[in-house]
């Protein structure tokens, strides 16, 4: 055990050059802490447990190997794994007593030529579900490694380990832990949930299954650890396609049902995955809407109301059996081509998503909603549209342009009826239920008036009869005025629709296309400062890292995107970056101007 105290002036990385500046700190960092300097740092991880699961010299499978690091103030016995190493999870005891912060510091690991991804999870021996963690630091001048202190928990110790396990596919290497004592008041303050908690976040149903191939509800539940003190208010939860589920159906199919041939090995493990869990009696959408629950935030199904099937090679990997048994009810162009789209204008394909939303409901969300950005066509020249259209305008829908307002219009009918037919399933439910809340429909919707008119989306008739409550400008869509930048969305029509309403329409950001930090912060503090409720996050997750490399996790900053006074002033001065320590050494690298590899 080593005691260690950090200076309050640390070394940063500031692209590839190293500088000590007084900074601002992230929420969860360890030098906001009053007491860090009496900061117990424990760098001997050759303590951990079992010993069996230990090693030296030669690499093995399913083991951990002990290699020394050091840097300018510490030394110490690392674990390091690769990504197929795959070894048992291990324990190291904390004598600390009383309430302390918790943190791993995690090495980045190297191809020899640049950072590689890694990651691990971590818990406490008393906690149900573990926290996945990463350094997304990138590698300093000459390729030196550097140490990325990560925030795990803050805990009243009295007796439990630290629990350290690999993430399927990833290596890593693990430092140091370290427990910071904490007052009274840093406690409460860390126990508080933000009052800021103006955002939405989205999940796409899938990749939070591949590629961690979970087979428990406490493996499918660490996709949500470290949401909680964040200021996510909402998860709009996908249930993966339209009727292509990934929980056990009644009505739809979960994706890979069926097939024995997959093309590729990832969506086997995914459908291997969804069937393991299913034969234990486990409801993965249950596990979502219970950690939502615990989280105290807002869990709204949603569907992607063009996800049937795919084409080669995926036509038996997302396979609605729905689509395969109905030919008759998809989505025909004007010159007769079928396509892998199921008419919205025919009855029956509305009733088959209304008996999704149906046997959801059983779970008591708080809303279900549709992300149309996954996509488009809804409805082409198939006879149930064509003959809409003939009744509504008395003309054959095959003779008028693909722009004609009517093809628009009977569109729009058609979707209001199907929003209508939603709106009635969820007030008929709760009635049954005995819910005095009110079901809300959520809706990803596209950049402009115009690609929301083409698809028959007409929200002013839908906001003004009370069928949409939130709204997400999804403005990545195909076959829409789809642009490379969100800057394009107009949020003056959104803001003008929703004026005086009670819908509220929300910007949306990518997790994986955010752009550099501080345009971040400046994009969404323009739409804080203009009055929009809040932003939409496209799929965020925790332990990624900026897309563009900058140093930290994305999430950080994505988590708290309703601060918007802070927001503001990263967009001038910078976001604030995690702990980082240069290693002098790691394993057998000595770090210095002469780095290896360079014979390879």
């Amino acid at each position: 055990m080593r005691h260690c105290s950090f200076p309050l002036l640390v070394l940063t990385l500031a692209g590839s050059a190293l500088h000590a500046s007084a900074e601002e700190y992230l929420q969860n960092d360890s030098r906001r802490l009053s007491q860090v300097a009496k900061a117990v740092v424990l760098t001997d991880l050759s303590q951990m447990q079992p010993a069996d699961a230990l090693i030296t010299g030669k690499r093995q499978k399913g083991k951990w190997k002990m290699i020394p690091f050091t840097t300018a103030d510490l030394k110490g016995t690392a674990l390091s794994i690769y990504s197929a190493t795959n070894p048992p999870v291990v324990k190291l005891p904390l004598t600390q007593k009383g309430w302390h912060a918790v943190y791993i510091g995690l090495a980045t690991t190297s191809g020899g030529f640049s950072i590689g991804g890694n990651g691990i999870r971590a818990k406490l021996s008393d906690e149900r579900v573990f926290k996945r963690m990463a350094n997304n630091l990138a590698l300093l001048e000459n390729r030196r490694s550097v140490i990325q202190e990560c925030f795990l928990t803050v805990a009243d110790l009295k007796g439990q380990s630290l629990e350290i396990a690999p993430v399927r596919g990833l290596p890593a290497n693990v430092c140091y832990v370290k427990v910071v004592p904490m007052t009274a008041a840093e406690v409460k303050t860390a126990q508080t949930p933000s009052k800021h908690r103006t955002s939405i976040a989205t999940f796409d149903g899938h990749s939070w299954i591949w590629p961690f191939n979970p087979t428990t509800a406490e493996e499918l539940a660490e996709e949500f650890r470290g949401f909680e003190d964040t200021d996510v208010g909402k998860w709009w939860f996908q249930v993966t396609g339209s009727d292509l589920v990934c929980y056990p159906s009644k009505v739809g199919t979960y994706p890979g049902e069926g097939t024995v041939d997959f093309p590729t090995g990832a969506y086997a493990v995914y459908t291997k995955s969804l069937e393991t869990m299913f034969k234990k009696g486990i409801n993965p959408l249950k596990v979502a809407r219970d950690a939502a629950k615990a989280q105290g935030v807002e869990f709204h199904v949603m569907l992607r109301p063009a996800g049937w099937v795919g084409s080669m090679p995926y036509e038996e990997t997302f396979n609605s059996k729905f689509y395969y048994d109905h030919p008759e009810w998809r989505c025909i162009d004007r010159d007769g081509t079928s396509t892998f789209f199921m008419s919205y204008a025919n009855p029956e394909v509305r009733k088959q998503l209304i008996e999704i939303f149906r046997e959801t409901l059983e779970l008591q969300p708080e809303g279900v909603g549709f992300v149309f950005n996954r996509g488009m066509p809804l409805m082409l020249w198939e006879d149930a549209f064509c003959q809409r259209f003939q009744q509504m305008h008395n003309a054959d829908a095959k003779t008028v342009p693909d722009e004609d307002p009517r093809i628009y219009a009977t569109r729009a009918a058609i979707m209001t009826d199907f929003l209508t037919e939603v709106r009635a399933l969820l007030d008929e439910t709760a009635a049954k239920q005995g819910r005095k809340e009110r079901y809300k429909i959520s809706l990803g919707t596209f950049a402009k008036e115009a690609d929301n008119q083409r698809w028959g989306l007409d929200l002013p008739t839908w906001i003004q009869r009370g069928l949409v409550d939130d709204l997400a400008t999804t403005w990545f869509a195909y076959h829409t005025s789809f642009t490379k930048t969100p800057g394009q969305v107009d949020m003056d029509y959104y803001r003008r629709i929703t004026k005086g309403t009670n819908t509220k329409a929300y910007p949306m950001v990518i997790a994986w296309k955010t752009g550099k930090p501080k345009e971040l912060s400046k994009q969404v503090g323009a739409y804080l400062l203009k009055g929009d409720p809040g932003v939409a996050i496209w799929d965020p997750q925790v332990m990624k890292g900026w897309p563009d490399n900058s140093p930290g996790n994305v999430f950080d900053i994505l988590g708290k995107l309703g601060h918007r006074d802070d927001l503001l002033r990263w967009a001038k001065e910078g976001v604030p970056t995690p702990l980082t320590i240069p290693l002098t050494r790691l394993d057998e690298n000595y770090f210095s101007r002469w780095f290896p590899n360079t014979g390879f």
